[in-house]
């Protein structure tokens, strides 16, 4: 029998024991990044005398569950077993049949869960579930490296938007490009191939039209044959031009354009028709559209955490609306005493400036990545 987390006795390897499976499951779980959205990544694994008997993960939206996948693999190991999952089993039939029901008829003994499922669907039902059926329970090993993973359907959920990171690189005195709107390059090869990394680690990547027409970007990863995040495009106008790679490159059917455009019927036709995505959301008096009625339509879309790689005036308007969960600040050794602003569309008193929170500081190359959020 294996000893509880919390129990009085327990000891520095019955811990990391714990602690080394539930990681397991963790690893398990970022396999499926890109794959699984709008739904969670989860992983699973089960162990039986001390030996790893099945594992698996949520490989695809709509296709089985983690602990369907290591339930499967165990076969008959399962019984009298201890699952290790990321995120607490379904109770209600969905795309699929209830997981905690296909725990209990494995006759799993025990089940440590690194996070409840914020989802209203499950929230806690599906610990009760397996409790109810005389399985012992421990929720929360892990649980902040569970919510990292998971950080976009967590916002989902509860924000009914995206899990926004919002990246800007600038010079020591504060500019993202010169006077002439040259900005290729302000950041170190580094800085580049760290944000080709966060690039990864996100459902979509999301710019406006002013960086679109000024750079006409791929937005791609470095490797085209493993996952191909959404490029996002705020184009409130549809102004978009049919020849750029974001809407004519092999991967335009990757492409999302948000639009308040009414009057563009035809060209609408025609992007969708090369494969291009095109969402309509609501404009304001000027044509300008309702950024978080973007984000619900996204999240709708099944676009759980963007990268924003925008320019200055999409910067300022998340700022401004509060839409930022994460700020990646790349600061460049270089002084230019003139250029485009990080930051643009609204202004403020030093009273009433908007206040940020500093989390981290490192370097990347010669330059330093500062990590905050919105205070």
């Amino acid at each position: 029998m294996e000893e509880d987390q919390k129990s009085p006795g327990r000891s520095g390897f019955f811990m990391d024991k714990h602690q080394k499976w539930m990681h397991q499951a963790l690893v398990l779980a970022e396999k499926g990044r890109g794959n699984t959205s709008p739904n969670p990544m989860v992983g699973a694994v089960l162990v039986n005398d001390n030996q790893i008997v099945g594992e698996g993960y949520h490989q695809k939206f709509g296709g089985p569950h983690a602990e369907v996948w290591a339930i499967e693999q165990a076969g008959g190991l399962a019984k009298g077993s201890t699952l290790y999952v990321s995120l607490e089993p379904c109770s209600h039939i969905g795309k699929t049949p209830p997981c905690a029901q296909k725990i209990i008829d494995a006759g799993i003994k025990e089940v440590y869960i690194s996070m409840i499922d914020p989802n209203p669907l499950v929230n806690g039902s599906g610990v009760r579930m397996l409790q109810d059926a005389g399985i012992n329970v421990t929720t929360g090993l892990l649980e902040s490296e569970a919510r990292q993973i998971n950080r976009g359907f967590i916002n989902s959920i509860e924000k009914k938007r995206p899990w926004i990171t919002l990246k800007m690189a600038q010079t020591a005195d504060g500019y993202i490009a010169d006077i002439t709107g040259k900005s290729q390059w302000i950041s170190s090869s580094d800085a580049r191939d760290f944000v080709m990394q966060q690039r990864t680690i996100h459902d979509a990547i999301m710019v406006g039209m002013g960086t679109v027409f000024k750079d006409d970007p791929g937005l791609l990863p470095v490797d085209r044959g493993g996952f191909i995040p959404y490029r996002v495009i705020l184009d409130d106008m549809l102004k978009i031009p049919p020849r750029l790679k974001l809407v004519s490159d092999e991967c335009r059917h990757r492409t999302v354009i948000l639009t308040a455009s009414d009057d563009k019927n035809a060209k609408i036709k025609q992007l969708t028709g090369t494969g291009v995505n095109v969402i309509h959301v609501p404009g304001d008096s000027f044509g300008w559209i309702d950024l978080q009625k973007t984000m619900e339509k996204l999240v709708e879309f099944g676009i759980t955490s963007i990268y924003s790689e925008g320019g200055s005036q999409v910067a300022g308007s998340l700022i401004q609306h509060d839409l930022v969960d994460e700020i990646q600040l790349i600061i460049a050794p270089k002084v230019l005493g003139e250029g485009i602003s990080t930051f643009s569309g609204f202004m403020k008193s030093l009273d009433s400036a908007i206040q940020l929170k500093w989390d981290d500081v490192q370097m990347l190359g010669q330059d330093l990545l500062i990590r905050g959020r919105l205070a």
